[in-house]
């Protein structure tokens, strides 16, 4: 089920919260297209219609007021900046219509945004559920300043677990399937590459796909470790935004 339809113009970049939306909750993803918004209503009876205001082309600013037009019993959301929002005021001071500062952080966005969830029952005996539906990441690194920022960079995005050896790894799987692994290359006693083999040898969780941690740049190292068939490698030093761009990739976002 589908419950939300975020409504974007393509050019638009991918800002945390449109992330943190996407990831927590099952959503559709269409430009401004009033036709297809009207279909995706009818197949998956959205509750909630989030829309984003950056920058609107004339085009996309008539299929808004079709789009407010022709979805009824809906709630709307406008995310955008103040200003941006001051220029719709038409639409946001409707009794159905919620806005958001896209300036706000991600925590204060998710408070506010649940808060405004809560108190529409209807929405959050539904949405909220697909919040339950979140992607689970087991994190494998014996390095504790790696594991808290990889942690606080996915928390607002996945359920994540810490593992701090390859042995604590293994012992995890035994009683929890994580959706991902992110699997650091170089650890003592059991290295990533040999807590990888393990993994494959077990039939109930072999197929988890897992992405090795690397702060090796070692090309031969590298395709070592690729033989094994990873998912993919991200090199320790990538930014959190590049970071979280190779995770989303894995989950298809």
């Amino acid at each position: 089920m589908k419950d939300i339809l975020i409504i974007r113009e393509e050019k638009s970049k991918d800002e945390a919260i449109l992330t943190l939306i996407k990831n927590r909750y099952e959503t559709v993803s269409i430009d401004f297209d009033s036709v297809q918004a009207e279909n995706s209503a009818a197949s998956y009876g959205h509750k909630l219609v989030i829309i984003f205001v950056e920058d609107l082309k004339a085009a996309s600013m008539l299929e808004l007021r079709r789009i407010m037009m022709y979805l009824k019993n809906v709630i709307f959301c406008f995310i955008g900046s103040q200003a941006e929002l001051e220029k719709y005021k038409e639409y946001t001071e409707k009794e159905n219509v919620h806005c958001f500062d896209k300036a706000l952080s991600v925590e204060d966005f998710l408070y506010e945004f649940e808060f405004m969830l809560g108190e529409n029952s209807e929405l959050s005996s539904s949405v909220l559920k697909g919040a339950e539906r979140m992607h689970s990441i087991l994190l494998v690194d014996d390095d504790p300043v790696c594991l808290r920022n990889m942690t606080n960079w996915l928390k607002n995005f996945y359920h994540v677990s810490v593992a701090k050896s390859g042995a604590a790894c293994i012992s995890y799987l035994g009683k929890n399937r994580p959706d991902l692994i992110l699997l650091d290359y170089e650890m003592p006693v059991c290295d990533g590459v040999q807590t990888l083999e393990m993994i494959r040898s077990e039939p109930e969780y072999a197929d988890i796909p897992v992405i090795f941690l690397t702060g090796v740049s070692d090309m031969d190292k590298v395709k070592e470790a690729l033989k094994l068939k990873p998912q993919g490698y991200i090199l320790k030093n990538t930014d959190r935004v590049d970071f979280l761009n190779k995770v989303n990739q894995i989950f298809g976002n």
